[in-house]
C-alpha cells in the first residue's frame, strides 16, 4: 500500500474497541474489519456496533466501511462487503 501512496494503520484504537486495518489514500479513508471462518457481515456489523468511521469524521475524508471474512481451510478470502 505504501507504494501504492497509501498510508495504512493497524489496530487503531477508537472510543469503542479498535480498527484491524485503516488505509488512507489522497481521496478515501477505508475502515478495514477482518474476520476468520465468520461472515463479511458480521464483520460490517462489528464495523457499525462500534460506530469505528466516527473516530475519522475530522480527518475530512469520505469514510469507506470494509468487512473481509477469510476461510482457513482455503487459505482465501471468503466473501467481502463494502459500503459508505
Amino acid at each position: 500500500f505504501s507504494l501504492l501512496g497509501a498510508y495504512v494503520d493497524v489496530e487503531v484504537r477508537t472510543p469503542m474497541g479498535r480498527v484491524d486495518l485503516v488505509i488512507r489514500t489522497a481521496t478515501t479513508l477505508y475502515v478495514v474489519e477482518l474476520k476468520l471462518n465468520q461472515s463479511a457481515t458480521a464483520a460490517m456489523q462489528q464495523i457499525d456496533l462500534k460506530n469505528y468511521p466516527e473516530r475519522f469524521v475530522l480527518c475530512g475524508l469520505p469514510v469507506v466501511k470494509v468487512g473481509i471474512n477469510f476461510d482457513m481451510e482455503r487459505h482465501t478470502l471468503k466473501d467481502w462487503v463494502i459500503t459508505n
